[in-house]
């Protein structure tokens, strides 16, 4: 994905995860659930977990790196 933001015409130009991310950049009620998970003191990473299956997130690389 390219550094520029595209615009409501290059929607076709992004690839699935990126047509997802600027879903969700874009998205005011997950901007202000991460937001709420992040300025947490001790945000946990349960709490991060929950907050990631609530969106449909899947970080496939870091099960990896915990199990390797």
């Amino acid at each position: 994905m390219s550094c520029k933001k595209p615009g409501d015409g290059h929607r076709r130009l992004l690839d699935k995860p990126g047509f997802a991310q600027e879903f969700l950049r874009r998205n005011p009620r997950y901007r202000s659930d991460f937001q709420k998970v992040m300025r947490a003191r001790r945000s946990s990473t349960e709490e991060q977990e929950v907050m990631a299956r609530r969106w449909g997130l899947a970080f496939p690389l870091r099960a990896w790196l915990v199990r390797g």
